[in-house]
């Protein structure tokens, strides 16, 4: 086993650990309450790990694999890339109609209805037969009412789950796909620091769906980088460089959408924090951006 392979073994490893107990987190403790302040700086690090990672390494990689397939110098690494940008744009925005906060206005309407059914049995205590027909009434809603609050509630995580496995596995790709150990050791660093916060904010929203379906989604996720990794390496194995140039190119695409689209622009839209925000997605991508203009890769 070489010593590539090896890092990206580990790398399956330490994220399906560091996932699954990140989103475990929001799922069995009661007690659990986020740290708004320190999830947002973290996401917005992040940020700055997957740009610079997407725009030079990624990308790099894809124009380059582009060129020895084709033999031609053309820019069709970028436009693969912003192929891959559209195609999770479409996924998550279109597909899956983004991160909404449709349970809400649905809790609200219920509590409406709710306050209703008892201002109905509060005008009708003086007759009897009236009470009867409105409790056995408020019965029937009741058991209605809960299998719809189940089936509600298991929806935006169904939603979200879906969404981030189908990034996962494009960033997990990108990680199996890479043959140099620097590339290797970014992208697993950058997937790692996004995959927890993202863990913990699945798990939260979760929250109110059923047990046995929140497990089950997380389990979904927390496979969802390393399977895209194993892709990855099946890939990597083949000898034809315009699949992996392909599949470089969307992840490239992925990477950028992630940092600046689903991240930055959420992250900055709220307005407590931003100095903080800006100081950690300063952080997240200097230093890397500083290593790969200055220390020169020996490759064999």
């Amino acid at each position: 086993m070489n010593e590539i392979l090896a890092i990206k073994i580990i790398f399956i490893f330490v994220m399906f650990v560091s996932a699954g107990i990140a989103g475990s987190i929001p799922i069995f403790s009661k007690t659990f309450h986020k740290n708004k302040k320190l999830i947002s700086t973290g996401n917005c690090f992040a940020a700055g790990i997957f740009l610079i990672v997407g725009i030079v390494h990624l990308l790099r990689e894809s124009q380059e694999s582009f060129e020895e397939a084709l033999k031609e110098e053309m820019p069709v690494g970028f436009v693969v890339a912003l192929g891959g940008y559209t195609l999770i744009l479409f996924i998550e925005n279109i597909l899956f109609g983004g991160h909404d906060h449709k349970i809400s206005q649905e809790e609200k309407e219920m509590k409406k209805d709710e306050s209703g059914q008892k201002i109905v049995t509060e005008r009708n205590t003086g007759e009897n037969e009236n009470i009867v027909s409105v409790e056995r009434g408020n019965e029937n809603l009741e058991c209605s009412k809960k299998e719809l609050d189940d089936q509600c509630n298991n929806i935006p995580g169904i939603i979200l789950t879906a969404a981030l496995v189908v990034h996962s596995i494009f960033e997990g790709i990108a990680g199996g796909l890479l043959d140099t150990k620097s590339n290797v050791i970014s992208v697993g660093i950058a997937i790692l620091i996004h995959n927890i916060p993202a863990a913990i904010a699945l798990g939260v929203k979760l929250d109110k769906a059923s047990k046995k379906v929140s497990i089950l989604l997380m389990f979904l996720f927390v496979l969802s980088s390393p399977l895209g990794i194993a892709i990855g390496i099946s890939l990597s194995d083949l000898a034809f460089p315009i699949i992996k140039a392909i599949f470089l190119g969307i992840s490239a695409g992925t990477f950028i959408y992630i940092g600046c689209t689903e991240i930055l622009a959420e992250e900055m839209h709220d307005k407590s924090n931003k100095l903080l925000k800006f100081s950690g997605f300063i952080v997240g991508f200097v230093p890397l951006a500083m290593a790969a203009i200055f220390i020169k890769e020996h490759e064999e």
